[in-house]
């Protein structure tokens, strides 16, 4: 019998299938003009239409789709409900982006239901021109899961944009909309408008509610007809800073972050990583009010302990003595939490301890931004490279941060470039290792964290204890 890691790869392998057998020419440009989403619909179809059997929110935006939909996740389990989870891309494992109840997919599952998958999409009609997205695939292969696994409500991660995003066509009652700004041009623009239209189709005609973080004015200027035309269809928005508002008390390195919207309230204990989360904290409560409501379960007064959850990734402590902690934020917006996190634990140490910053920004992120956030706090930046080959760093980032103001170092191994930042830092220093997805993942290897469950304490089934 063919062993189960090897059964694993082998679905895998097929799910990249469609994509990599369309020429690469017929790949490129903009969204609209080169995806098929609607093959993800006609598979779900296909399958019996599983993704209408369970209760799903969509997740969208530029900064933050993921922990707004692990906190969500997070929230809603805590208060009884079994819940599923999906995200991507995933850091390690493959099987990290189908989560139930905080916990990865096992591999005999994944295999089964991508198996019966597989079956469904093979006898679709798809055109030698178009292709099934890979997420699509494995999207429709956690809604059927997620059915089977009796799943009350399920929080799906779109990916880039979302109306030509091949998860889109999951049907979903809730959307979720995190921060949007100028991203990915040469996919959804090439304006900043562009990229808000294409996001704002999270409003499907299956919607009944969205939840808003706090947005950048132009965003929020393109959404407002969006937000219009989907309240005169009766839609509910909960938006953030007006709908929705947010306080947090700091007890020493834990606090509340306390949340008041329009029929509830969350009281919601964290530590010292999450306080930076408060904007998303609040906009996954309202998430969450919601969707307790629409399942007939208490709803007005949500209180949550999340001091035991792990947003994998994002201001990720992975080592004591110095102090090291993994984060992706490639962009000014996203390094300004990285920064508020770096300032408290400054003034926790009354001033004892240094910073020592590794960055991995390729070519595509916003390396001036970042830098601007978080430069100012290190003792010490190194910028560095990843392992994956398709990314490209071709800019001069040391002289970069010469003009800003800062000197800087290279080493391009991110390996050795961790090692090097440890070697110099004390045991009351931070370091913080900061850039694109594929650094996360190297980071997370050469600590060998696990980035399976959600929560750092697990009871029977995943359940947070």
């Amino acid at each position: 019998m063919t062993p189960i890691a090897e059964q694993v790869t082998e679905i895998i392998r097929w799910i990249f299938s469609s994509y990599s057998r369309v020429p690469r020419e017929r790949r490129q440009g903009f969204d609209r003009d080169v995806r098929h989403p609607e093959w993800t619909r006609r598979l779900l179809d296909a399958m019996g239409r599983p993704d209408e059997r369970v209760y799903n929110v969509a997740v969208t935006g530029s900064k933050g789709k993921g922990s707004h939909a692990i906190l969500t996740a997070a929230m809603l389990q805590q208060m009884g409900v079994r819940v599923g989870l999906f995200t991507s891309p995933h850091l390690i494992d493959f099987l990290e982006r189908i989560r139930l109840q905080g916990m990865p997919i096992p591999e005999e599952d994944f295999v089964r239901v991508g198996e019966l998958v597989r079956e469904a999409a093979s006898a679709l009609p798809v055109p030698a021109d178009q292709y099934i997205g890979p997420v699509g695939l494995v999207a429709a292969m956690a809604a059927r899961w997620y059915e089977e696994q009796g799943v009350e409500a399920a929080v799906y991660e779109l990916g880039r944009g979302a109306r030509h995003d091949d998860v889109n066509q999951v049907v979903h009652r809730g959307a979720i909309v995190a921060p949007i700004f100028g991203e990915h041009l040469d996919r959804l623009g090439p304006t900043w408008e562009d990229v808000v239209i294409a996001k704002m189709g999270i409003l499907t005609e299956h919607t009944a509610w969205a939840a808003l973080s706090g947005q950048p004015p132009l965003s929020r200027k393109v959404m407002a007809p969006f937000l219009t035309a989907f309240r005169a269809k009766g839609g509910e928005v909960l938006e953030v800073g007006s709908d929705v508002e947010w306080s947090s008390d700091d007890l020493d390195a834990e606090g509340r972050v306390k949340v008041r919207g329009p029929g509830f309230t969350a009281d919601i204990r964290v530590d010292e990583r999450l306080v930076p989360y408060a904007d998303n904290l609040a906009a996954s409560a309202a998430a969450a009010h919601r969707v307790l409501r629409d399942l007939g379960q208490p709803s007005r007064e949500i209180a949550v302990d999340l001091r035991g959850l792990v947003l994998i990734g994002r201001l990720q402590r992975v080592r004591r003595e110095p102090d090291v902690v993994i984060d992706g934020a490639i962009h000014a917006l996203s390094a300004a939490y990285v920064r508020r996190f770096a300032e408290a634990w400054r003034a926790g140490r009354e001033g004892r301890g240094r910073v020592h910053l590794v960055l991995s920004l390729p070519d595509d992120k916003d390396a001036e931004g970042v830098m601007r956030e978080l430069a100012p706090l290190a003792h010490r930046i190194l910028f560095t490279e990843t392992t994956n080959p398709a990314l490209h760093f071709t800019r001069d980032l040391v002289s970069l941060a010469a003009t800003l103001g800062y000197a800087a170092s290279r080493e391009a191994n991110p390996h050795d470039a961790i090692r090097a930042a440890l070697a110099e830092a004390s045991r009351d220093d931070l370091v913080l290792l900061v850039g694109t997805q594929s650094f996360v993942g190297d980071a997370l290897r050469y600590f060998d964290v696990p980035t399976g469950p959600i929560w750092t304490r697990a009871g029977e089934d995943g359940a947070p204890c």
